[in-house]
């Protein structure tokens, strides 16, 4: 089917309802509003990149998919596309692509996206320059891939049941929150770039950090176990959380959750 939806048209899809609305409430600013209906879908594959702005992505106690951006110039209208199959669905959210996203003092591209926190997702996520804000804490996610460019990106992925994790950090600083109850086991694999990489892990379910590179490193609250630090539930809980760390030139600091 194809997935691209005109603005102001509401269309029914196998597995959800998609609405958009467009205005301008400013002059030389855009707001455009979405929501999918997600209440038959039992896996969501949601493909999400922003080039450069400001990135706030949250999971809700919800069946629908809300999305709000604010931009300052037509051509970073994101463009949005899902396909829908019986308890299946595919999101894809993006900024057009160009050769250079130049923001000045008074642009604005924000986006704010909220995914239904129970339905079992798989997320790539790629960010450009600015910050973003992702709390997904407790929602069913099944793999997450994560590409940072340049600026700050904060990451909560506590109480969540991803087994699979990929993050490639640019330039700048990222946190990454890894704490809480863990119903399954996790494989990460994380490449630093240039800036700090902060990193909060579980007591209570096991975790054995690998790092490699030539940054510093703090490993807080972690004993070393050959090449290997861990913590003191290591090995004694049914699930274990498996961290590769190549920390590229920046700082590594591994903290145990309070």
């Amino acid at each position: 089917m194809k997935n691209f939806i005109p603005l102001t048209i509401l269309s029914l899809f196998g597995a959800g309802v998609l609405m958009l609305t467009d205005c301008s409430p400013v002059q030389a600013q855009h707001t455009t509003s979405q929501s999918l209906d997600l209440k038959n879908v039992k896996t969501l594959q949601a493909d999400i990149q922003i080039n450069a702005g400001t990135l706030k992505l949250t999971a809700q106690n919800t069946s629908k998919a809300d999305a709000r951006f604010t931009y300052s110039k037509d051509a970073w209208k994101p463009q949005v596309k899902y396909n829908g199959e019986p308890d299946k669905g595919s999101l894809s959210i993006k900024q057009p692509e160009e050769k250079n996203t130049n923001m000045k003092d008074k642009d604005r591209n924000e986006w704010n996206i909220i995914l239904p926190q129970g339905v079992a997702t798989s997320l790539k996520l790629r960010m450009g320059a600015g910050e973003s804000n992702v709390d997904l804490r407790g929602a069913r996610l099944t793999r997450v891939v994560m590409d940072a460019g340049a600026g700050e990106f904060n990451v909560n992925l506590a109480n969540t049941s991803v087994s699979e994790l990929d993050v490639n950090a640019g330039v700048g600083e990222v946190n990454l929150d890894l704490s809480g109850k863990r119903n399954t086991d996790l494989k990460a694999s994380i490449n630093g770039g240039i800036g700090s990489l902060n990193l909060i892990l579980p007591r209570q379910t096991g975790v054995r950090v690998k790092v490699n590179g030539l940054g510093g490193l703090d490993s807080n609250g972690l004993k070393k176990q050959g090449g290997y630090y861990v913590n003191e539930a290591y090995g004694k809980t049914p699930h274990t959380l498996e961290i590769t760390i190549n920390g590229g030139l920046g700082s590594v600091d591994l903290a145990l959750e309070n």
